[in-house]
């Protein structure tokens, strides 16, 4: 049982980080720089609850802020550059924030242990909710709760104007800004935001895990909160949700093929970029259930003439 739930937190967790990547692919960018924000919540939230002894709401509050922050001083900057060169921009930010962490060392002892991030050490005994007694189960729901969150906000943001501005930035910036839309303003918004919820994501997972080091938010990491949007597609926030429950479920099943899972994983992937090269969630597939969902209207007889 313990073992499901592990998983469950993990699909939970990685899921609000597709979520980010898919906010900013919606707003006409590509970033491969959200472990950066993840790392940032991770830190933050950590040192929140280890070492200041804030309890878990404010702290996770507290990493989603300050991921936002630097989310909307990096996303200025990032308006001057887009396709190939964001993405490797985006990227570099990412690997300025793991290397920043990789050498502060800010520590405490407390009791036998010594917390708090130790350089290449990284950051041990984040023991927030096992020292609360909050069992693994609770703690799923705390996550699950937080992804249902976030899912209504963006169920809330696609049924908006602001996420038809963003749709039509993502589809054509020049005609969006003709129309008078503030293309500068959406960007650096969906830039913001989604750095927020990357920085979520990361306050969870660092009291999930009670640990987090430099290695944990490097390529790896940045490449899989990409691949969940793209495999699950960019027509729906559903599509980032499947990529990550298929993905990141797919990967922890197969634990005991070792090397071979990610033959599997590699050879999922290719299938579905030939089958599906739009995702499994594209915006045909969402117009279709659209249709499916909308109530047809009654038709009347005519009149009689």
């Amino acid at each position: 049982m313990e073992y499901y739930i592990a998983i469950a937190s993990i699909i939970g967790i990685h899921a609000m980080l597709g979520l980010s990547v898919y906010l900013v692919a919606i707003s006409g960018q590509m970033s491969f720089g959200q472990q950066g924000f993840f790392a940032l919540g991770a830190y933050l939230a950590g040192m929140s609850t280890a070492l200041w002894g804030l309890h878990l709401l404010p702290a996770l509050a507290l990493g989603v802020v300050v991921a936002a922050v630097v989310g909307l001083l990096v996303g200025f900057p990032a308006l001057r550059v887009r396709g190939l060169y964001l993405a490797i921009a985006t990227f570099g930010f990412g690997e300025i924030v793991r290397l920043a962490f990789l050498n502060v060392r800010y520590t405490r002892r407390i009791g036998d242990r010594v917390v708090g991030p130790n350089a290449s050490e990284g950051f041990r005994h984040v023991r927030y909710i096992y020292d609360r007694g909050i069992t693994p189960l609770e703690y799923l729901g705390i996550i699950l709760l937080a992804l249902a969150v976030v899912v209504v906000l963006f169920f809330a943001l696609e049924r908006s104007k602001l996420g038809a501005t963003l749709r039509a930035v993502e589809e054509d910036e020049v005609a969006a800004s003709m129309v008078g839309i503030n293309v500068t303003r959406a960007k650096v918004f969906g830039f913001t935001a989604a750095a927020g919820v990357a920085g979520l994501a990361g306050g969870l997972f660092v009291h999930y895990s009670s640990y987090i080091d430099h290695d944990m938010v490097a390529l790896p990491l940045a490449i899989a909160s990409v691949t969940y949007p793209i495999f699950g597609g960019l027509g729906s926030f559903v599509g980032p949700l499947l990529g990550a429950v298929v993905l990141v479920g797919l990967t922890e099943s197969l634990r005991a093929l070792h090397d071979a899972r990610e033959i599997i994983y590699g050879a999922l992937i290719i299938l579905t970029m030939l089958f599906r090269p739009r995702g499994l969630v594209d915006e045909a597939l969402v117009l279709r259930v659209k249709g499916w969902l909308r109530p047809r209207a009654v038709r009347r007889p005519a009149p009689a003439p």
